[in-house]
Order: C-alpha cells, then sequence, then structure tokens
C-alpha cells in the first residue's frame, strides 16, 4: 500500500461566489510525495477551451479571476503574471489578486515574492481567502522541510472561514506518512464532507482505510466514488490492487485495471503486471 498522490496548493478562485469550486483548479506541488498520481491540467486547459478566445471583461472581477487562474495553471505563466500586474495596477484594493499572482509566484519558484505577498494577507484581518492562504502557506514551509510548521498552517486553514477541503486533504496526507491511520481517515472524510467530488480525499480515505486493515470499508469507499466519479483513475487503480491482492475477487479487479488502463492510467506496467497475476 502506497500514498499514491501528493500534498496540493490550490491556484485556482472561485466565480460568482461559488468559494466551494476552488478546488476544481489545482497544482500539484513538488515534494516528498512523487508517486503514481498522474500530474495534468486537463481541468484548467478545458476551462480555457470553454471561454474560447471570449475573455471576461476585467470589470467582470470574479470571472475575470478565474480567469487569470485558469491561464496560470493551463501553463501560461507569463501571460498570467502579465495580465495579474496589469489587474492589481487597475484595481490595487482587490486582494484576491494579489493572492493569485503570489500562487503564481509559488509555481515560478520565486518564493521569496511569493511570500511577500501572502505575509501581506497573512496580516488583513479582512481577506476573505484565508483557508486558501493558510494551505499554501504551508506547502511552502513544508518544502522548505519544516513540518511542525506546515501542520500549523494546514490547521489554522481547516479553521479558517469559509472552510475549503485542500488542507484537510494535506493533514491527511502527513496523517499516512507517520501511518496515524485513524487521524487520516478523520481529515480526508472532513474534505470529503466539504466536496464530495474532490477525489484526493476520496483516494486518501481508502489509503487509511486500507492502513487499519478496513479492507471492506476502503472498498466501499473507493466504489462509491467511482459510482460517481468514473473517470477517477487513481481511485480505480487502488480499488482494483484492492479488491486482486487483498479481497481475492480477481475478476472485478481484473475489469477495473482494464478500464485504468483504458483511460490512460500512468502505471500500465505495473497495471499489466496484475492483470497477469491475477488471470
Amino acid at each position: 500500500m502506497k500514498n499514491r498522490f501528493k500534498l496540493l496548493g490550490i491556484v485556482a478562485l472561485c466565480s460568482a461566489g461559488a468559494y466551494a469550486q476552488v478546488q476544481r483548479h489545482i497544482a500539484w506541488m513538488e515534494g516528498s510525495f512523487q508517486t503514481g498520481y498522474q500530474v495534468d491540467r486537463d481541468i484548467a486547459k478545458e476551462r480555457l477551451r470553454q471561454w474560447d478566445g471570449a475573455v471576461p471583461d476585467p470589470k467582470d472581477t470574479e470571472k475575470y479571476l478565474e480567469y487569470l487562474s485558469v491561464v496560470d495553471a493551463g501553463g501560461r505563466g507569463a501571460e498570467a503574471e502579465g495580465k495579474m500586474k496589469q489587474f492589481l495596477a487597475d484595481n490595487p484594493k482587490e486582494k484576491r489578486a494579489a493572492f493569485i499572482l503570489g500562487v503564481h509566484y509559488v509555481r515560478a519558484k520565486k518564493l521569496e515574492l511569493a511570500k511577500f505577498f501572502f505575509a501581506q494577507l497573512e496580516k488583513d484581518p479582512g481577506f476573505e481567502w484565508k483557508s486558501l492562504l493558510y494551505n499554501n502557506l504551508g506547502m511552502i514551509v513544508l518544502g522548505e522541510k519544516n513540518r511542525d510548521l506546515a501542520i500549523e498552517y494546514f490547521e489554522k486553514a481547516t479553521k479558517a472561514d469559509p472552510p475549503s477541503p485542500a488542507p484537510f486533504a494535506n493533514l491527511g496526507a502527513l496523517y499516512l506518512e507517520s501511518r496515524s491511520y485513524a487521524d487520516a481517515e478523520k481529515a480526508f472524510r472532513k474534505a470529503l464532507d466539504l466536496d464530495g467530488e474532490f477525489e484526493d480525499a476520496a483516494l486518501g480515505l481508502g489509503v487509511a482505510l486500507e492502513g487499519q486493515g478496513k479492507f471492506e470499508d476502503a472498498h466501499k469507499a473507493y466504489a462509491n466514488f467511482i459510482d460517481d466519479n468514473a473517470r477517477a483513475i487513481s481511485v480505480l487503480y487502488n480499488d482494483s490492487l484492492l479488491l486482486g491482492n487483498r479481497l481475492g475477487k480477481r475478476e472485478e479487479a481484473t475489469q477495473l485495471m482494464t478500464r485504468y488502463i483504458q483511460l490512460g492510467g500512468k502505471e500500465s506496467a505495473k497495471a499489466h503486471e496484475s492483470l497477469r497475476k491475477w488471470r
């Protein structure tokens, strides 16, 4: 059993006040959680395709902030940075734009610049996205190998209002690392309560249950998520391994692993090896 995911920092923001959807556009932070989970920008790129050249008017602040975030998450960092700076110059009081720019600097590995923006926002009692801010501060210090301070930031993020699911998932991942499986289970369940389509939370919940020897419960958690999210390839992969290797349900495991391969899962060599073993 392995932790097949990385910790995450949120990079895209909400539109029309839909704060609960911010985790739809995420950036995987390079760190110690280098596993087989697919790192991609499909969500951001699809959102850009939906705009198809119809760039939101900067006067429509909510949509334009989302647009800036997605441009950055979609890999067009230089373009995004220029537009972010121009928007901030025109709207110096829009603190959310400063947050987006700070996250851009995290992605660009310009951490001192990111820390500068985040420090200003941390001091601002009126900044409305403290959960996201603390989550990303936690990611920065974790990258600097300061695990204890990272946990403090993630815990602050879980208590900020309105909450976001990412810090709960990040805490869960750290609990898994220390084999604190019961604590991890609670954290991932909370992340799923906040967002029932959060794949990493479902994956982490299953791993936490497996770590406690609750294999049937883990299968149910995976299966329930797959029922509503058929393309959740990381969950497909874990569930197939659980079914084939732990629960002895090789036929069902074979079907799921075949789906995983057909969906383009990155662990194809290991997947084919498992299929040969089960047949």
